[in-house]
């Protein structure tokens, strides 16, 4: 495979910003939309911008019935259950510090794997990887399971972590998966996912601010749905089939900082020392698991 050009380097820099941004576009959002009529908004856009691309391309419908099975699974756990976990989450938990939880993703990714997938052994580094991770989580999650209710946000804490473990599931699932062409399955997960919630997502949002919503708020949903899910999701499936995922990979590392920025720079949310040691901790644990040993 040849070197990356210019393009593939761009390509990563716009998911870094755009996935790093998300995070505090979702608390924008949220003083205006219910957590799921903001899920069910980022697919039906991400959709739209699929089909638009997927009709550019040319694209041929070939998936046989037996597919729906796994693409309805794809968007429970890689869209439905994570982003509405996450939005939920950022209720009670400042979006930097979402962020950061989230970089645990691949070390949970590592650990599914290694049950469920052959090839990917616990070696003694990657367990000092998952170690590290676990310590980074800990730092910033002990304090509020301690705390009384009222004030803890565990809760919302404890819901970005399972968020991370659904996207490790989805992640080890889609290699179990036979082969599939990659834009018709995202554009079908993303159709599927914003169909599914299409009548609760509606009925939150009415039931709730209605649907009244400040430009703040409706700016940052279009943008999450059209530029951090639909766009996203194109250069996503363009880096990884040009690149590999090794490449893809380097975002691991770049996603929790450009949040933890987003959030304490731009919504001027608090932040402490023990924020930035659970980061450090989190992205070495990241590293470690990464590592490969060279081919001989």
């Amino acid at each position: 495979m040849s070197q990356p050009v210019v393009k593939h380097w761009a390509l990563l820099g716009y998911l870094v910003f755009v996935w790093g941004f998300a995070f505090a576009l979702i608390a924008v959002a949220l003083k205006s939309f219910h957590p799921l009529f903001i899920v069910w908004c980022r697919l039906w856009m991400g959709a739209l911008v699929m089909w638009c691309v997927w009709r550019w391309r040319g694209g041929h419908w070939d998936m046989e019935r037996s597919w729906w099975s796994r693409v309805t699974l794809l968007s429970l756990t890689g869209n439905i259950i994570p982003f509405s976990l996450i939005a939920w989450a950022e209720q009670s938990v400042p979006s930097a510090e979402v962020g950061i939880l989230m970089a645990l993703m691949p070390i949970a990714t590592l650990v599914l794997a290694h049950w469920l997938l052959e090839h990917e052994p616990l070696t003694r580094q990657r367990l000092l990887g998952v170690v590290m991770g676990f310590l980074g989580v800990a730092l910033l999650v002990g304090d509020d399971i301690f705390a009384h209710a009222n004030r803890g946000q565990w809760q919302g804490q404890l819901a970005a972590l399972v968020a991370t473990l659904s996207y490790a599931f989805n992640g080890v699932y889609a290699k179990r998966m036979p082969a599939a062409e990659p834009i018709t399955l995202a554009l079908g997960t993303l159709t599927v996912g914003s169909v599914i919630i299409a009548v609760p997502a509606v009925v939150m949002q009415a039931s709730g601010s209605g649907l009244e919503a400040s430009f703040a708020s409706s700016s940052a949903l279009v943008l999450l749905g059209m530029m951090g899910t639909g766009i996203a999701t194109w250069c996503y499936f363009v880096v990884v089939s040009e690149r590999g995922p090794g490449f893809l990979s380097t975002i691991n590392y770049l996603i929790p900082a450009v949040a933890f920025a987003a959030g304490t720079v731009f919504l001027a949310e608090p932040w402490g020392w023990e924020h930035l040691l659970a980061l450090l901790l989190i992205l070495v644990g990241v590293g470690l698991i990464q590592v490969r040993k060279p081919a001989i």
